[in-house]
């Protein structure tokens, strides 16, 4: 296991050397490309051959000093922990580099003839340019099971297993973030995939597409007409629901691609109820009011709405549920408020505070923090919006400031309260 990482490390070195002195270097390539495309196209490539090859070294070292090998698994940890963070960053760039590799492929007709002649050198193994871009992502994820293979050999309870378990750790905190970034490529091509599908064309239409926006769900529901005080079955009329993160999108599906948007809704202002049965007949199995408290013309609107089978209903009840800090953890409850990132109180500092502690934030008067925790003996846990550091503070140095959040919180406050007065009456009656 430690040898083989040795001897991959060192192959993986020869073909990112061939990605640069062959491709990168090609003057027939240059002269088709502008300094900025090729930067685009070849991303952080030379420093991801700097960081192997400084690994490449300490390895043979310690190979040099004893052929049988004594261990690798330190120097492994010392690498993942100090410059292997390079890999999270050419992994981040590779929408770029496969945006502009088609957009090259499909406009210029010479850079497909010059790439080709520069694949068919015998020196690229018949292995196009495009795997040789991918390489730095394969690299590190075989890397993590190397890591594990040697860690399954080593004795357990020796100091080599800390070790291995240690480098474990460490590579596989780097595979973890590369995963994510790619994991937010595939979110953000779905997005703009959904963001063109979907139309707004008898009202003011609103961005879709959002870096921090996700699909939760999406599907289709029948839904069924509303009237007076019990609920008619008049005509069944399907509506198509795109769930994100933030938002809640209500359209009618037009064609295979195609979707009209009727209604939206935040996603912390909607909120879904059963239906008592015999209101409407056990015919309508399956179904629930799906209610946004405060809709594209700020009104509050019911829906009443059937899934296919129960597990449908289940799933979509589920999603659209808010879920309260006390329900997503009940020791956490007692003195800790949690709030989603997407839909959280937001604070500016007043005076300056200097973190004591490494999970601490340090803040200058004005930063502006989006809190995620808030607990009872005086601590926030929030991320600092100037530069996305995540930690925590104490709250006398900040204050609240009125935001989306706090506007939509106290009007779930006014609807719940409605509500509950609603039902009193019902129950007096």
């Amino acid at each position: 296991g430690m040898f083989e990482v040795v001897t991959s490390e060192a192959s993986y070195l020869r073909s990112l050397n061939v990605t640069i002195d062959h491709f990168m270097a090609s003057g027939e390539l240059s002269r088709l490309l502008t300094k900025q495309d090729k930067k685009i196209l070849f991303s952080t490539i030379t420093k991801i051959q700097q960081v192997s090859e400084n690994f490449l070294i300490d390895l043979e070292c310690r190979l040099d000093e004893n052929p049988v090998i004594s261990d690798i698994c330190d120097i492994t940890e010392h690498h993942a922990k100090h410059s292997f963070s390079s890999y999270i960053d050419y992994v981040r760039n590779q929408p770029y580099q496969e945006k502009i590799f088609l957009q090259f492929t499909k406009e210029k007709a010479q850079f497909t003839e010059v790439v080709n002649k520069l694949q068919e050198d015998p020196i690229c193994h018949r292995l196009p340019l495009k795997s040789f871009l991918f390489l730095p992502f394969q690299r590190i994820t075989r890397l993590k099971i190397l890591v594990e293979n040697i860690l399954k050999r080593t004795e357990q309870g020796c100091n080599r297993e800390k070790m291995a378990a240690a480098a474990l750790k460490e590579v596989s905190k780097i595979v973890g973030e590369c995963n994510k970034e790619v994991g937010k490529m595939k979110q953000t091509e779905e997005m703009v995939h959904i963001g063109n599908t979907i139309e707004f064309t008898k009202m003011k239409a609103i961005p879709v597409i959002s870096q921090f926006r996700w699909l939760v769900k999406r599907g289709e529901l029948l839904e069924l007409s509303m009237q007076e005080k019990f609920f008619r079955l008049k005509k069944l009329s399907a509506v198509y629901l795109f769930l994100f993160n933030d938002l809640l999108l209500v359209t009618v599906q037009k064609g295979a691609d195609r979707f009209v948007v009727q209604d939206y809704a935040h996603r912390s202002l909607t909120e879904v109820q059963e239906v008592k049965l015999n209101s409407i007949g056990s015919l309508q199995e399956n179904s629930f009011v799906l209610v946004l408290i405060q809709n594209r013309r700020n009104e509050c609107s019911k829906r009443l709405v059937k899934a296919s089978n129960p597990t449908e209903k289940a799933r979509w009840m589920e999603a659209l549920t808010q879920k309260k800090s006390s329900e997503n953890d009940n020791e956490a409850s007692e003195y800790e408020k949690v709030y989603e990132d997407w839909d959280c109180p937001q604070v500016q500092c007043l005076e300056a505070y200097a973190a004591q502690q490494a999970d601490e934030l340090s803040l200058e008067p004005a930063n502006l923090i989006n809190v995620t925790h808030k607990t009872t003996d005086g601590w926030y846990k929030g991320m600092r919006l100037s530069d996305g550091k995540m930690g925590w503070f104490p709250n006398n140095c900040v204050k609240e400031i009125m935001n989306e959040h706090v506007r939509r919180r106290n009007l779930l406050e006014r609807y719940r309260v409605l509500r509950a007065a609603e039902e009193l009456l019902q129950m007096k009656n």
